[in-house]
């Protein structure tokens, strides 16, 4: 009976085990934009990540021309409504930038708590800020479902704003984005 036991426990464990190590493989070769569970990824994993993100980047083809300093978009998959707000406005190189972002549910337009998300700066198809990079983090969250992000623009132009969402409610879900475009002159 206690070898039974001992057998089983080691079953258990080892299916356990087994499903970890799929789960961290399946995250970094397979679905690296779709994890939510960050304190699992490995650097190569963070690298795959980015890069998926960036190559969605390129992909996405609805964008928000932001011309007021409040402005809505749905993600492209329709989960939530992304609220950014911009201040001061309109956003000029070298001045400090604030941008605000609130969690929306769609259908009730109430904040959206635990939200995993990334915001991420381009310009010409090149990142030069993401959110998540600055805290050594694959991705951020927020409790409130309001966060407030700064960032401070060096040079003029045309910039792509991106806010993607990873998670709902500690729930891992496909990546989904918001893409703005923003002048600062």
């Amino acid at each position: 009976m206690n070898q039974k036991r001992k057998l089983a426990s080691f079953l258990i464990c080892f299916s356990f085990t087994v499903l970890v190590v799929v789960g961290v493989v399946g995250v970094a070769t397979l679905m690296p934009k779709v994890s939510g569970f960050g304190f699992i990824q490995t650097s190569d994993a963070l690298n795959a990540t980015n890069a998926a993100l960036n190559a969605t980047n390129a992909t996405l083809s609805k964008t928000i021309q932001i011309a007021s300093a409040d402005t809505k978009e749905v993600t492209d998959g329709k989960s939530l409504d992304i609220d950014l707000q911009i201040q001061p406005f309109p956003v000029t190189q070298s001045g400090d930038s604030q941008f605000k972002i609130t969690f929306l549910q769609p259908s009730s337009q109430t904040v959206q708590v635990h939200v995993d998300y990334d915001l991420s700066i381009s310009k010409m198809n090149s990142e030069v800020f993401r959110a998540s990079s600055s805290t050594g983090q694959p991705l951020l969250h927020t409790a409130e479902g309001i966060v407030s992000i700064p960032y401070k623009f060096s040079q003029e132009g045309q910039y792509s704003v991106q806010v993607s969402v990873m998670g709902i409610n500690f729930i891992p879900i496909k990546t989904e984005q918001a893409l703005f475009d923003l002048k600062v002159s």
